[in-house]
């Protein structure tokens, strides 16, 4: 079984189950997937480290980071997909389920459109 770890406290499987954060590596602005747990600490880290470089701190856009979410998920999906991992296909089902589960929650998200606001004129 694939498993991506979660790249702050490495304890965290997050193929199924990650957040999306940033972290700034040498003054650049560099998107990361975390576990549950290390999600706060991180947006912390990134915000305080924005403060220090004196670059201003923008919440990263909901939709932007559902887009990542879904090509994370995709390629998690592809690394099970490939022939060389020898397993029956209702093994390899199983084993994606979260996986999918997941890329299916945040499609759903997406397809969800930006909501209009009420006429005050009626």
């Amino acid at each position: 079984m694939w498993i991506t770890r979660c790249p702050r406290c490495r304890a965290e499987d997050i193929a199924g189950d990650a957040h999306p954060t940033r972290v700034f590596n040498n003054g650049i602005a560099m998107r990361s997937y975390v576990c549950r747990n290390c999600y706060r600490p991180t947006e912390l880290e990134y915000r305080i480290a924005c403060e220090t470089a004196g670059v201003p701190y923008e919440p990263l856009p909901i939709r932007e980071a559902l887009r990542g979410l879904r090509e994370f998920y995709r390629a998690r999906i592809a690394e099970w997909q490939d022939p060389d991992i020898l397993m029956d296909e209702p093994e390899r089902a199983l084993a994606t389920r979260p996986i999918r589960d997941a890329l299916a929650d945040i499609e759903r998200r997406l397809a969800i459109g930006p909501v209009a606001p009420p006429r005050l004129d009626a």
